[in-house]
């Protein structure tokens, strides 16, 4: 396909398609002449005097251009042309166009004095133009000097705003936040969106969460802290584009751009909450169609993001743009603590075996129609391929003999069971509703995704006065649930991603102060999973999702191998068919045109040569639409069948006729449907497993093809092998306190205990303030403190040891602990960190000294030209402060500030 060709037929119908008529010259002006100067760049092509397409704005000046190039030729041949055209026209008009270069399947995009060049997926219109053009002219510099810190105030907050703002000032357009859950990453996501709209810097931004209560959520604290920008939830029938704001699930933003055009540049920003691999992986395809900054946000601890979630957002992996982790946030009081009980059943420790049940309960079995050889489950069945009552009976009377109760209504405290399934979830709220009927069925309830009212559920739930004290879910509460008052958490199903737990951790994290004071919450663990973490510190990660059409199209080139004659002809033209379907304007698919452009009669008539050109091609797969899942899972079932018989594989073709055979009498169960009962002969045929292993090749695909697209009339009848209510136990010796996942504290649990009650004093106790600016204290002040500090179980003998004072006269003790660095300290530092703008880097080396103190309980000047400190410039210090600054962090330092 020559030049001319590759503008007809590819480049002019895409600028068409975003606005640029290229038939109108007032829009479009084809082959625009550049008068050449002496000044040609080298390698410049002589014979080329026009730009291939001028774009022009409304007063008539080039706004853009266009360079083309054949198809077969790199993108990247035609920059040093471009640069030569932009440098011209600018001398006439006053400003730089700005570049598209293109050979009609790729496009990349230039603004040449401003941003590297970035592939895009098509051209932006004349409105996203002039923004970004305006822009330009305006020359900003990000700065946090309009931050406002009723927003987000805390030094952390500060410092994660600070770093994004230099990022891009750097000219970066990627960005990931790894925050613990309950540290408000809204908060300051909204203060960062706050500096970037009143600088000029973006119109609008999407914030996509996962979830519609997510979305809602996000909505709302939105609406509070911004409340004089206009912001809009998209629903997928509805977007009115006059909006600064707009929120979002994923599903629907996908849904609303299959029915309603939206410019690639209509979006300046867009927030991807909870980003991890599941949710990019599919989804990740709208970062294609908008050309725009992405933000990441994630509560994963950093160790546990996978290496494709930094390569996403353009950071190296280990490296996200700011981290602020959960050990940080506890130790700064900014999150609760938790505890850990691990308890598990008999049953579920040792299984459901016959042999080891009693004489009264094998009867039982027996004259229910058991035989002995049926009985054999292992613990990690329960739930799964066995049901037993009693087991579920012991979860929940164990969770309510020793959960939190409300200090004031006498109910258990807020709470989170996370069940293994929706059924499980339901049998646990009748369970819980049989043993507990004073509670009137209202304290327990199931929160899952197939209700109608899940809003109202929650925020019946989060309401402190509600009474709805107990939620039983599956997967909806895991993430983003907002219940402050929440002080147990009951693990009823195993966990193996590490991501995940840490998500459902989170639920529990967040202060509370309101009717109680939440110190620490507690988790129930009925599956031994802080156990299964210690032992597998990065979990199990299911490997990537890949759709039913994919897993068709894998099984079809497998089977491609080793296929002759009229059999290979069959399946190349199956393989065919689904390449054929693929949905050409879907933006993942466009992105990579190059690879479908390869495909024609010649790449199929060479198909075992092209095995690897199919491999790649086998991801677009995924974007076909799935409209009957039952045919396709059957369908694919038979092609696993016929590649293992391929292989005589004995095993593995029992395995998969015998999956067949499930499938088959499940649909034999509905005869009563008429399209079932016209097949129902064969039905009996293809129900006995020597019908499939005698079938060739030909005969399976026509017995397949009559039989695939009836599955949708199947039985969905849950298969268990065994619903018991057998008699569990729980061996109360065996009962077990777990040390938290993070815990990596070195000091004794009691003296730990004893600074971190004296820090929280120090920091909040009026009475401790008047000594800090030296006030004599009344007698009934000092008996407030004795008091605290019985409550706490702090002896003042021990309080004395600690801190190395000789006396045992409490307000000299006081006096000696509050002019210790490791509390005097954070008060100079936070005022320091207060009265001065500093760069994250600076507020990273004062993040530092904090933590060196905390540690140490001790920090000089020499330390601070030492490790860690020389890991943020070799001269420590001396290299990240200068003059009257350093002067007065070291004076900070010395111990010669006043805390004012």
């Amino acid at each position: 396909m020559n030049e001319a060709k590759t503008r007809t037929n590819l480049i002019n119908d895409e600028l068409s398609k975003c606005g640029w008529n290229v038939q109108d010259i007032t829009k479009v002006i084809e082959e625009y002449v550049i008068e050449l100067d002496d000044d040609l760049p080298p390698f410049f092509d002589r014979t080329k005097r026009f730009v291939d397409y001028a774009l022009k704005n409304k007063a008539g000046q080039i706004i853009a251009i266009v360079e083309a190039k054949r198809e077969n030729k790199s993108v990247g041949s035609a920059k040093t042309q471009a640069e030569y055209y932009v440098r011209r026209i600018k001398n006439v008009q006053g400003f730089a166009p700005f570049v598209y270069i293109t050979n009609g399947l790729e496009i990349e995009f230039w603004d040449s004095e401003n941003f590297p060049i970035r592939k895009v997926l098509s051209y932006h219109s004349l409105d996203d133009l002039e923004t970004y053009r305006k822009r330009n002219e305006n020359n900003i510099k990000l700065s946090p000097e309009l931050l406002n810190k009723d927003i987000a105030g805390r030094y952390y907050q500060v410092n994660a705003i600070t770093k994004s703002l230099e990022t891009l000032n750097n000219k970066h357009r990627s960005i990931l936040w790894v925050m613990a859950t309950g540290t408000g990453k809204t908060r300051t996501i909204i203060s960062l969106v706050d500096i970037l709209l009143r600088q000029g810097y973006i119109k609008r931004v999407l914030f996509l969460a996962d979830r519609r209560e997510l979305a809602r959520q996000a909505m709302d604290n939105f609406k509070e802290h911004l409340p004089n920008q206009s912001r809009e939830r998209i629903e997928a029938d509805s977007f009115e584009k006059d909006k600064r704001l707009y929120v979002s699930t994923y599903q629907t933003m996908m849904s609303l751009l299959k029915k309603t055009e939206i410019s690639q540049g209509f979006f300046d920003l867009i927030i991807a909450d909870e980003s991890h691999r599941s949710i990019y992986n599919y989804y990740g395809q709208l970062f294609l169609k908008f050309d725009a900054i992405k933000l990441g946000l994630t509560a994963t601890p950093v160790d546990f993001i996978d290496r494709d979630t930094f390569q996403f957002f353009g950071t190296d992996r280990g490296n996200p743009t700011f981290a602020y982790t959960y050990e940080e946030a506890i130790k700064d009081d900014f999150l609760s603590d938790y505890e850990v009980m691990s308890v598990q059943t008999k049953f579920q420790e040792e299984g459901i075996k016959f042999t080891l049940l009693s004489k009264e309960e094998q009867e039982k079995l027996r004259n229910s129609g058991y035989i002995e050889e049926d009985i054999n489950y292992e613990g990690s069945a329960i739930e799964k391929m066995v049901i037993n009552d009693d087991t579920n009976r012991k979860i929940l009377t164990t969770f309510m003999e020793n959960c939190y109760i409300h200090p004031i209504s006498n109910l258990p405290s807020k709470t989170i069971i996370f069940a293994v399934s929706k059924k499980h979830a339901y049998r646990l709220e009748t369970l819980f509703n049989e043993l507990f009927p004073q509670y009137h069925s209202k304290v327990a309830k199931v929160i899952v995704s197939e209700l109608n009212n899940t809003e109202e559920l929650i925020k019946e739930f989060r309401d402190v006065n509600s009474g709805f004290n107990i939620a039983i879910s599956v997967d909806m509460l895991d993430t983003g649930i907002d219940v402050p008052s929440i002080m147990n958490l009951v693990f009823a199903k195993p966990v193996f991603s590490r991501a995940k737990f840490w998500q459902m951790i989170g639920r529990g994290t967040r202060l509370y102060d309101e009717e109680f004071l939440k110190e620490k919450f507690v988790i129930f663990d009925f599956w031994g999973n802080f156990d299964y973490f210690n032992e597998n510190p990065e979990g199990f990660e299911p490997s990537e999702q890949i759709s039913l059409n994919r897993k068709l199209f894998n099984e079809n080139m497998i089977m491609l191998k080793s296929l002759q004659g009229e059999e290979f002809e069959h399946i190349k033209q199956e393989i065919k068919s689904q390449i054929e379907a693929l949905p050409r304007e879907d933006f993942f698919i466009k992105s990579k045109a190059s690879l479908l452009s390869k495909v024609n009669n010649d790449f199929y008539n060479n198909l075992r040569d092209n095995l690897m050109a199919l491999g790649n091609i086998s991801e677009l797969v995924d974007r076909l639409e799935v409209k009957e899942p039952q045919e396709l899972q059957f369908r694919i079932k038979v092609k696993k069948l016929q590649n293992v018989k391929i292989k005589e594989d004995t095993k593995l073709i029992e395995k998969y006729i015998n999956s067949i055979l499930v499938d088959i009498e499940k649909l034999r169960i509905n005869k009563s449907i008429s399209a079932v009962n016209t097949h129902s002969e064969l039905l009996d045929k293809a129900s006995e497993g020597r019908y499939w292993y005698e079938m060739d090749f030909t005969s399976t695909n026509e017995i397949t093809d009559i039989i695939a697209p009836l599955m949708k009339y199947k039985s969905r009848a849950e298969i268990v092998v065994g619903h018991f209510d057998l008699e569990d136990f729980i061996d109360t010796t065996k009962i077990k306190s777990v040390k938290p996942l993070h815990s990596s504290v070195e000091l004794k649990a009691y003296e730990e205990h004893i600074r971190k009650t004296i820090q929280k004093m120090v920091n909040e106790s009026p009475t401790l303030q008047q000594l800090f600016v030296g006030a004599t204290l009344s007698d009934e002040e000092i008996e407030l403190l004795k008091n605290e500090l019985l409550k706490e179980d702090i002896e003042v003998e021990k309080l004395s040891e600690i801190y190395e004072c000789k006396s045992y006269d409490l307000v000299e003790i006081f006096k000696a602990i509050i002019n210790k660095k490791e509390y005097k300290l954070p008060h100079l530092l936070d005022n320091f960190l207060r009265n001065h703008k500093l760069t994250s880097s600076q507020i990273d080396f004062i993040k530092a000294i904090r933590h060196y103190v905390e540690e140490k309980h001790d920090i000089n000047r020499k330390d601070l030209m030492t490790n860690p400190f020389t890991k943020f410039h070799k001269m420590g210090i001396m290299g990240m402060f200068q003059g009257s600054l350093m002067n007065e962090l070291v004076e900070i330092i010395d111990d010669k500030a006043d805390v004012k």
